[in-house]
């Protein structure tokens, strides 16, 4: 059985954000300063999202109450405003608040549209991160929030229409996710950048940096996708807290009465310096990254077009059959002393020792042919180690 169905283009990270290089991003803006990228493309980025899938999204398929949002900066809406009492949103009252000048935001759509989800695990094989996207759809002269700050890195496409955005001085750099921006008390610093995005253009925003967005007097639909990275401190702690299962004097309790003014901390401190000191001497800082990456690997979840076919073809597999890795894949390959696993999409996949090598070559090519892959499998070996990671979501027949 033949899929016959045309995989959508995929746009890259490269791609997004050229011609700005990835080696130039992560030295020069990455967690430092805001990126703008200007293009007279206003077609750039809608291989990932045009307004033609917002109408599909809103019009055509049923949107759970949960997958949509409605803001406006001078107004309350509330879910009376557009969700039937069957908790799904109502397309016709969504499109009349659009038109009163509410923005619509639908977060997590990448699970709807395969474009977007491509380019998502494009990201997340960069960013070695969860991903928070959000899909904003704002008409001719209207903003959506008020100044803010976002306690995560940004990346911003805008697909149609134009939005211009401020920057201001900010005196919070690289929050923490429990340093969420809260509008009591806030004010904005002085404004310090003052950009239009046109369609194909992109910014990128780091987290804390105090921005707002207004759409001119056209409509405007972009792409916030939020990188929620792993932050050293959480790291550590969770090393601290692994220590902990295995030394007793990390689990003890804090002396009692500990909180009282007259309390004696000489005892106190040099216990809290001597597990500092016990923490920093026994944690090993390569188990402790290895532990993360096999978490972020663990929970990321299959993303396979076509393998409902690839599945019925697997068997056909053999000397001469042309494969490929599937785009974006995260694994990593550890061996032990008698065999050799594949760590890929929250499972473990072990051949024998002997399929290292050949193993090895197949994820680390673009594409190859069974039977021409170095190692110690022939053949026959090869068709079997392929039929199988096809079946696994790991290769792609073509």
């Amino acid at each position: 059985m033949k899929d016959n169905t045309a995989a959508p283009a995929a746009m890259d990270f490269a791609t997004a954000i050229a011609p700005v290089t990835p080696d130039t991003f992560f030295a020069e803006y990455f967690e430092k300063k805001h990126l703008v990228i200007r293009r007279d493309d206003p077609d750039y980025y809608s291989r990932v999202l045009s307004l033609g899938d917002i109408d599909q999204v809103l019009t055509q398929m049923q949107i759970p109450g949960d997958e949509l949002n409605l803001v406006q900066k001078d107004r309350t809406i509330t879910n009376d405003d557009y969700i039937t009492p069957n908790g799904f949103a109502d397309p016709v009252r969504v499109v009349k608040n659009f038109a009163e000048g509410a923005t619509i935001v639908l977060p997590g759509l990448q699970k709807r549209l395969p474009k977007l989800a491509a380019y998502c695990r494009s990201l997340e094989t960069v960013f070695s991160c969860d991903l928070q996207t959000n899909i904003y759809f704002t008409p001719p002269d209207a903003q959506g929030f008020k100044t803010h700050y976002d306690s995560h890195d940004v990346i911003v496409l805008q697909t149609a229409g134009s939005k211009t955005w401020n920057i201001y001085e900010s005196d919070l750099e690289l929050p923490l996710r429990s340093q969420a921006f809260s509008p009591d008390g806030f004010e904005a610093g002085k404004l310090i950048d003052t950009f239009t995005l046109h369609a194909g253009d992109m910014c990128y925003v780091p987290r804390g940096v105090v921005h707002d967005a207004r759409a001119t007097e056209e409509l405007s639909l972009h792409i916030t996708t939020g990188l929620l990275s792993q932050r050293w401190i959480e790291l550590v702690v969770d090393a601290v807290s692994r220590l902990a299962l295995s030394d007793l004097d990390f689990r003890r309790a804090v002396p009692p009465g500990f909180a009282n003014g007259d309390f004696d901390r000489a005892d106190a401190r040099e216990t809290l310096a001597g597990l500092l000191r016990r923490a920093a001497d026994r944690i090993d800082p390569d188990a402790t990254l290895a532990a993360a990456a096999e978490n972020y690997r663990g929970r990321r979840v299959p993303v396979v077009p076509g393998q409902l076919f690839q599945q019925f073809s697997a068997e056909a597999i053999a000397p001469g059959t042309r494969l490929r890795r599937r785009p974006d894949l995260i694994h990593a390959i550890v061996e032990t002393e008698d065999e050799v696993a594949l760590s890929v999409y929250g499972s473990e996949i072990t051949f024998p020792l002997h399929v290292a090598e050949t193993l090895r070559a197949a994820l680390s090519s673009e594409g190859f042919v069974v039977g021409d892959l170095p190692g110690d499998l022939d053949e026959a070996g090869q068709a079997v180690m392929a039929r199988r990671l096809v079946g696994e979501g790991v290769l792609f027949i073509g």
